[in-house]
């Protein structure tokens, strides 16, 4: 699976650079990283919805048509459109969001 940063800061810290001054929380930025690493392994959104502790779901709120959400910890969720590029998945990671916690 391919994976797409719509947020800079999301793609700096997904590569482990150093970011300066956190956005969120350190326990949500090492969670966002160990998300990121499974999501690569990942063969395609198949395989993710099969780990039940992720939550993969299609949301519902309006500004949010059409885009999926994994729980990253009980309060916040990483919110990510899917394309195809070819016959590739590819995973649009737009935002972090405790909305939904």
């Amino acid at each position: 699976m391919k994976i797409k940063f719509i947020d800079e800061y999301l793609g700096v810290l997904a590569e482990n650079k150093n970011t300066g001054k956190m956005k969120y929380p350190e326990e949500v930025e090492l969670g966002f990283k160990k998300r990121i690493a499974q999501i690569k392994q990942a063969n395609g959104t198949q395989d993710l919805r099969a780990i039940k502790s992720l939550h993969f779901e299609k949301l519902k709120e309006k500004r949010y048509l059409g885009k999926y959400s994994i729980r990253i910890n009980k309060a916040f969720r990483l919110i990510f459109l899917i394309t195809k590029e070819e016959r590739l998945e590819v995973m649009e990671v737009e935002e972090i969001n405790n909305h939904y916690g």
